[in-house]
């Protein structure tokens, strides 16, 4: 029990439960946007480009300054998050690509499964990378 409490308690599953109350956020960004432009008849792999950018930059500013707290080398922490991101957002295109486009799966279960895969991913390397603390504090 000593090890779930110190586990719990652990800085990174704090960061962790924080990341996914975020992602919820940007989620809500994402999937408003997304169901708009489609709603409206636009591509579905153009819509879902738009609208995880939007969620991405959401996202990076919540977690950077209430998750994270890292201020230092914004630009360049903002670059690596955005690249992050548009990684999983190819990710997220290929599979409504594949599921929606070539085999006629619902793209909002296309969508939210392949957000889901995509947010795992993301985390670790968001944590490891981009808001790794700097050793050299100025």
């Amino acid at each position: 029990m000593r090890k779930i409490d110190k586990l719990i308690r652990s800085e990174s599953f704090i960061q962790l439960v924080k990341y996914v109350l975020i992602g919820v956020l940007g989620l809500v960004v994402d999937f408003g946007i997304y169901t708009i432009l489609t709603h409206f008849k636009m591509n579905v792999e153009i819509a879902n480009i738009i609208s995880s950018t939007c969620g991405i930059i959401n996202n990076f500013f919540w977690n950077s300054y209430a998750n994270f707290k890292v201020h230092d080398r914004l630009i360049l922490r903002f670059i690596s998050y955005f690249l992050v991101g548009q990684i999983t957002t190819i990710f997220t295109t290929i599979s409504l690509f594949i599921f929606v486009t070539k085999m006629c799966f619902p793209h909002l279960i296309v969508k939210i499964i392949a957000t889901f895969v995509a947010t795992l991913i993301q985390f670790v390397i968001n944590k490891i990378i981009t808001f790794r603390k700097s050793k050299n504090k100025i």
